[in-house]
């Protein structure tokens, strides 16, 4: 009878420690306020276009040519892309997804932007 007691406190400390790496392991950071953000502009024609609001363009905007994607992680709230072309006829399309899902789908000529974006 003895050895079964001892075993069963053997048992309940071991469940009692996992239990405590299972609780330790759930409250380690959490990387909920992290969003993915997917980024795509095509362009109908090779002409220049500068792109603001993308994540480590700065001030003077990245500049590309047809086809832009790019993926990152943000923790801000809000955020808009600007997309600008000095030929008029440039139809600029912008696609935005945040963690996976289509969120913008917006196309113009010569300047387009996406309005600030809700995460």
């Amino acid at each position: 009878m003895k050895k079964k007691t001892i075993t069963y406190k053997k048992i309940s400390v071991c469940l009692i420690l996992l239990f405590s790496l299972l609780l330790c392991h759930a409250c380690s950071k959490d990387d909920s306020n992290l969003n993915i953000i997917r980024v795509q502009i095509e362009a109908n024609s090779d002409e220049p276009i500068r792109v603001y609001g993308i994540k480590g363009s700065g001030e003077t905007g990245v500049v590309i040519k047809r086809n832009f994607d790019k993926t990152y992680e943000t923790e801000s709230k809000v955020f808009s892309i600007d997309a600008r072309c000095e030929d008029e006829n440039t139809l600029i399309t912008i696609k935005v997804w945040i963690n996976g899902k289509l969120k913008i789908n917006r196309s113009g000529n010569k300047y387009i932007t996406t309005g600030d974006i809700l995460l």
